[in-house]
C-alpha cells in the first residue's frame, strides 16, 4: 500500500480527500513550513510547493492551491484568496464584490521524485452574502452552478461530491491508480 503525504495544516483537506482516494492510496497530513511564491499563475504555484514538499518529506507528496476568481474583478483574488479570507474572515469574496460570478480553480499536484502529475478541479457559481451551514472557506457564500444553496447548506456529502478540490481530488486519484 502506497502512503502518500497530503501538504496541508487544514485537518478539513485531508477529510476531503480521504473519501475520494481509495484505500490502496494511504493519505496522511503533514504541516510544512513552506515558502510559497507569488504568482497569478497557480499551476506555478503548485509545482514549487511540490519540489519544497517533496524536498522535506522524502516521499510521495500532494500538495494543493485555490484560486477563487471573481468576475466582478477581473479575475482576482485568484491564488491570493487565502489572504483575504485570513484578513477579512467569513465571507471575505462577498465583502470584496458582492454578489456576482465566481469560478474556484483547485489545483492539486502529485510528486515521488521521478513522477509529477498536475490536475485541476473547477467549480462555477455565485457568491451571496454569508450563510449558515457546515464547511469551511468560502463554503458559506458559493452557490454552486445547478443549486439553490450554498456548499455549506447543502452539507458536508453533498459539497465534497461536487467541490472543486473533489474534481481535483478524483481526477488525481484517477491517475494514480
Amino acid at each position: 500500500m502506497q502512503t502518500i503525504t497530503l501538504v496541508t495544516g487544514n485537518p478539513h483537506k485531508l477529510a476531503e480527500l480521504e473519501k475520494v482516494f481509495p484505500a490502496s492510496l494511504r493519505l496522511t497530513s503533514q504541516k510544512l513550513d513552506m515558502d510559497e511564491i507569488q504568482s497569478l499563475d497557480v499551476h506555478e504555484i503548485v509545482r514549487h510547493k511540490l519540489q519544497q514538499a517533496y524536498a522535506q518529506v522524502h516521499g510521495p507528496v500532494i500538495v494543493e492551491d485555490v484560486s477563487a476568481e471573481l468576475e466582478k474583478l477581473n479575475g482576482l483574488p485568484g491564488p491570493f484568496v487565502k489572504f483575504f479570507e485570513q484578513k477579512l474572515g467569513t465571507g471575505a469574496l462577498y465583502k470584496l464584490a458582492g454578489e456576482g460570478r465566481v469560478r474556484v480553480v483547485c489545483t492539486m499536484g502529485y510528486y515521488d521524485g521521478t513522477t509529477e502529475h498536475t490536475v485541476d478541479g473547477v467549480l462555477e457559481g455565485t457568491v451571496v452574502a454569508p450563510r449558515e451551514g457546515e464547511g469551511f472557506g468560502f463554503d458559506f457564500v458559493i452557490i454552486p452552478d445547478g443549486y439553490d444553496k450554498t456548499m455549506s447548506e447543502l452539507g458536508l456529502k453533498v459539497k465534497n461530491s461536487i467541490s472543486h478540490r473533489a474534481k481535483a481530488a478524483q481526477a488525481l486519484a484517477t491517475l494514480l491508480t
